[in-house]
């Protein structure tokens, strides 16, 4: 065993990867380079494998590992740990969780997988930076399935508070949360419309539908020729009602832009505004006014 924690060589080919994880190809290549250019820094770590002396388990080091084998090295620097596979996984665990910008997705990857191992919310909480009570909410929206609201907490559209209480009422009572939130000013601007989307499309396809957890499933219905006519022919529709409404607006704003310019190059309206301390006006309005010659 090497409990002093001293440095030596071992077999790269004697790694195992026991909790591997995808990397940014940018990333590692950084890494590849950086060794190749000034050599390893620090030494990965590794654990013996049960009953195999000359076998071991990756604890943290994936991308040291990694460069090495594509720069063609035989055996790389390593610390082994004298410790169990369960510490060695619940350590490989939280090496992932603490690198300096872990994805959501991970993140609660490794939530799923610690309750799993039977650690309580605060053990976990402790051993990923985060409070326990994140760590219930979270866990809560992962037993139900909720993968659309909880990768909405993720992106910042919604508290993660409200996921979990949307995840307990029905579909009309989660609009009417969602309508309680706009009013409070929790969810402001963009916010609402997206929620709204996600729980009609929550409503339509079901808690468990067919989604990625941060991407969007690729499950559209191909259409026949004639839903493809119809789907045409109702946008097309639609274009020439917005139209209609665009043009109406603008004739509505040149009418109402020469009322106030006519209004404007009346003395008489021009000292009742100020009587009334009417005096700061809205830009455009203003705009009129100074064409006008008088404010």
């Amino acid at each position: 065993m090497n409990p002093s924690g001293k440095i030596v060589m071992i077999p790269i080919e004697a790694i195992s990867v026991v909790n591997p994880r995808v990397r940014n190809s940018k990333t590692h290549q950084e890494i590849t380079d950086n060794i190749q250019r000034v050599g390893l820094k620090r030494p990965i770590t590794v654990r013996r494998l049960d009953g195999n002396e000359d076998r071991y388990a990756l604890v943290c080091g994936q991308g040291r590992l990694e460069a090495y084998r594509l720069l063609g090295q035989q055996e790389i620097p390593a610390i082994i740990l004298d410790t169990d596979e369960e510490t060695g996984h619940v350590m490989s665990i939280v090496e992932n969780v603490a690198r300096r910008n872990p994805r959501a997705s991970e993140t609660l990857s490794q939530v799923a997988a610690l309750r799993q191992r039977g650690y309580s919310d605060a053990e976990i909480g402790k051993k990923i930076g985060c409070t326990a009570s994140w760590v219930a909410n979270v866990a809560n929206l992962l037993e139900k399935g909720e993968k659309r609201l909880l990768a909405a907490a993720e992106a910042g559209y919604i508290p993660l508070h409200l996921a979990v209480s949307i995840s307990r009422t029905t579909d009309s009572e989660a609009q009417q949360l969602l309508l309680d939130a706009y009013n409070s000013g929790e969810l402001k601007g963009k916010k609402v419309s997206i929620m709204r989307r996600i729980l009609e499309q929550r409503a339509r396809s079901g808690k468990h539908g067919n989604n990625e957890m941060f991407g969007r499933a690729n499950t559209k219905k191909k259409l026949s020729p004639e839903e493809l006519t119809k789907l045409y022919q109702r946008d097309a529709e639609k274009h020439r009602l917005l139209q209609k409404k665009a043009e109406y607006t603008q004739n509505m704003l040149l009418v109402t832009c020469e009322i106030f310019k006519e209004l404007f190059a009346t003395s008489a309206f021009v000292e009742l505004l100020k009587a009334e301390n009417l005096a700061s006006v809205p830009q455009p309005l203003s705009a009129s006014a100074r064409n006008g010659g008088l404010l």
